[in-house]
């Protein structure tokens, strides 16, 4: 039931002194069956991670719990192997080598090249709010990238150069981004490392990375990787779903409050609605529609420029988000449990957010706390509103 349906009937409203004692810039809304408590709820703020609800919604409803992610593989008649992606958030290295065993399964045991294939995806811009830091929360999205973007690494004391995690080997990518690092465990975004003409650092770390998890896999790669689209006509010989349903990629991106799995979700949805390639514009699209049509919302009461929530030019309302919590209470397992509250955070500089349901009986409460601040002090806002709404409830009984 949505928000607007709800608001029709004879609630009593009103805000919670406490909290807005707490509050420089901000609002919150909360409910239940008898009370109501608000406050700016209908002012815009920085949402910032808790965005990701809506992602997480669009795609369950434009894809399905049990959608899985595809990555096709072509062989030509000179033993090269194409490579296309259509944006699988999890080709991890497990998923890579596992990948490698099922094609030597065929008998493919010499390769010629490798041929990497992104052209399911033209993003000619960086995402929204991309702020080109060697943080992995900034890794840049694509039709065809490996291990989330993010290259682990550690440099020993004596600058000494490993990879940074056991199922992952050493490639010559983290040789040459672990030489200016100092001493200690780094993942860094692969965006921010040199371009090897006309490779991007992503499809080389994807190029790397399948070289020799292939070769571990017992298939040797001959020659190099590099960028070519797949010959027209030519079938695949392997078609690799996805590891994870995306009710468990959801699960993922929900609990890590990863960036780069929920633009990738995000993206994906615009290629359901408006076919390859996928381009931001397209998602956005998507997602207008859905918040005019089932969410019955307007551009001034949410707007998103992208679904991780990194962007500071998306904007929500705190009761949009808490239309969209309304909606998404079928799969609010798929949150994290904080103290038994079901959560999304949201966290910026000067911006911390909640979304997410407390227990009250056998229901679930929806509530959204949106500050936009230097301090951080929503734990001590919730509590507030929570105690508030208690007191609420016990002066109506009494009444």
């Amino acid at each position: 039931m949505l928000v607007f349906m709800v608001l029709a009937q004879p609630y009593r409203a009103h805000g919670s002194p406490k909290a807005k004692q707490l509050i420089e810039n901000g609002g919150y809304i909360i409910h239940d069956n008898t009370s109501f408590l608000k406050f700016r709820e209908q002012d815009l703020f920085i949402p910032a991670s808790t965005l990701k609800i809506l992602t997480c919604l669009v795609a369950i409803g434009k894809l399905g719990k049990e959608y899985r992610f595809e990555t096709h593989f072509f062989l030509d008649e000179q033993d090269n192997l194409y490579i296309k992606g259509y944006g699988d958030p999890f080709l991890t290295s497990e998923v890579i080598l596992d990948i490698g065993k099922n094609l030597a399964k065929l008998g493919i045991r010499q390769l010629g090249s490798l041929f990497l294939d992104e052209s399911s995806f033209a993003l000619n811009n960086k995402k929204a709010g991309s702020e080109s830091s060697d943080n992995p929360y900034d890794a840049p999205n694509g039709a065809l990238a490996v291990n989330f973007n993010a290259l682990p690494l550690q440099v020993a004391g004596n600058t000494t150069i490993t990879s940074g995690e056991p199922q992952t080997p050493l490639i010559a990518l983290m040789t040459e981004a672990g030489s200016n690092l100092s001493p200690g465990m780094h993942r860094i975004n692969v965006d921010t490392l040199s371009q090897a003409g006309e490779l991007s650092p992503t499809l080389r770390y994807t190029g790397e990375l399948f070289t020799v998890l292939l070769q571990q896999a017992g298939i040797n790669v001959q020659k190099s990787y590099s960028k070519k689209l797949v010959p027209k006509g030519l079938e695949p010989i392997y078609i690799h779903h996805s590891s994870k349903s995306l009710e468990e990629i959801i699960r993922a991106c929900l609990k890590y409050s990863n960036n780069f799995i929920a633009n990738q979700l995000f993206l994906a949805c615009g290629i359901k609605d408006h076919g390859l390639p996928a381009t931001w514009v397209k998602s956005r699209r998507t997602f207008l529609f859905f918040i005019e049509n089932i969410l019955h919302l307007s551009p001034d009461q949410i707007t998103v420029k992208e679904g991780s929530g990194l962007s500071r030019q998306n904007r929500a309302s705190p009761l949009a988000l808490l239309t969209i919590l309304d909606l998404f209470k079928p799969y609010s397992a798929l949150l994290n449990k904080k103290d038994n509250i079901l959560l999304k955070s949201g966290t910026m500089k000067d911006v911390y957010c909640y979304a997410g349901y407390f227990p009250k009986g056998s229901n679930l409460l929806p509530f959204v706390i949106l500050l936009n601040q230097t301090e951080n002090n929503r734990d001590k806002v919730l509590k507030a509103l929570i105690n508030d709404l208690q007191q609420t409830d016990t002066s109506a009984t009494n009444q």
